[in-house]
């Protein structure tokens, strides 16, 4: 999935269009790096390498790491969200929200299944003492499941999901599901075992049993 691009508002200031560009570039770059080696694998020189930034230019945009971490994971979050955004109109089956789902086995595909859900990387790189990165991967889970929730109702009122919990309930397990699928092509290196793990979750659904 592709970050959104900054366009530069008319009547901005020059100097406040570079630094929102900067503060994108360094965004962007801490994205790659974490979704790539973890956070933990990850040093703020690195980062601002790739980013063609300096670390006084940094500290005009974030605090510390941390602060970076809960801005990728935002950025993350948007990203998801937006995906959606299509469904909330367009979605009237089982199936839109299956292509949905393999959508993102797709982009790992497309990295040869080396990588994870970005998400779920920073998550597997969590220590005991991270509560700052906890809270900020637990509001990006949050802000995806309220987005999935209302397209989970809808499938239910047309009839497509014939499992009967509650919507909230089962985006937390298209969500558990998601994620799954990503660790599990990271883990064996090809997409179709978390393929049909989508297909036959999906069925679940359909048939309306508990999943």
């Amino acid at each position: 999935m592709e970050s959104p691009q900054t366009t530069p508002t008319p009547g901005k200031p020059p100097l406040r269009r570079k630094g929102e560009q900067t503060r994108r570039r360094i965004v962007d770059a801490a994205a790659e790096l974490f979704h790539a080696r973890g956070v933990d694998g990850t040093g703020l020189d690195a980062i601002l390498r790739r980013a063609g930034a300096g670390k006084s230019q940094f500290y005009q945009h974030f605090r510390n790491k941390d602060a970076l971490v809960e801005a990728v994971l935002g950025d993350f979050e948007a990203r998801l969200e937006a995906s959606m955004t299509p469904l909330r109109g367009e979605i009237a089956t089982l199936a839109d929200l299956e292509r949905w789902l393999l959508g993102f086995i797709e982009e790992l595909e497309a990295l040869h299944c080396r990588r994870g859900c970005p998400a779920g990387t920073i998550v597997a790189g969590l220590h005991e003492s991270e509560d700052g990165y906890r809270e900020a991967v637990k509001t990006c889970f949050a802000g995806i499941e309220s987005a999935l929730t209302p397209v989970i109702a809808d499938l239910q009122a047309r009839g497509e999901i014939a499992a009967t919990a509650p919507p909230a309930s089962l985006a937390a397990f298209v969500i558990a599901l998601q994620q799954g699928a990503a660790t599990l092509t990271k883990a064996q290196g090809e997409a179709a075992p978390a393929r049909e793990a989508i297909r036959q979750a999906v069925a679940l659904l359909r048939g309306g049993a508990p999943p």
